[in-house]
């Protein structure tokens, strides 16, 4: 009897070793996405960033460039590559509201 359960214990600890490691990349790779950006403001404000980074999702996904994503991100959003990605995703009325958020996100930059 012992033997039986053996192998399914093991298998077990398998399972839950590879989900604890799936978890634990996907946690890391949400939290690096906010630590690495340029925008000292982030961290209280996530749905901003989300907000304003959408912008750059969607000029990469019109492009399909590599870079495009990252240029327009660079500096906190304050480069022309963003204005660029606005006017591209056609989201001219919302320039207004993007510029409030980004001066947010921006927010305790020296």
């Amino acid at each position: 009897m012992v033997f039986s359960t053996t192998p399914n214990f093991s298998v077990q600890r398998a399972v839950a070793t590879a989900i604890l490691i799936v978890s634990l990349l996907l946690v890391s790779g949400t939290s690096a996405r906010y630590l690495d950006d340029e925008c000292p403001g982030v961290m209280g404000n996530r749905d901003l960033y989300e907000k304003v980074a959408r912008v750059c999702d969607d000029c990469s996904n019109i492009f399909r460039k590599n870079d495009v994503g990252a240029r327009c991100r660079k500096d906190c959003f304050y480069n022309e590559d963003f204005l660029w990605c606005v006017y591209a995703t056609e989201r001219y009325d919302d320039v207004e509201q993007l510029n409030r958020w980004m001066s947010i996100l921006k927010a305790g930059r020296k």
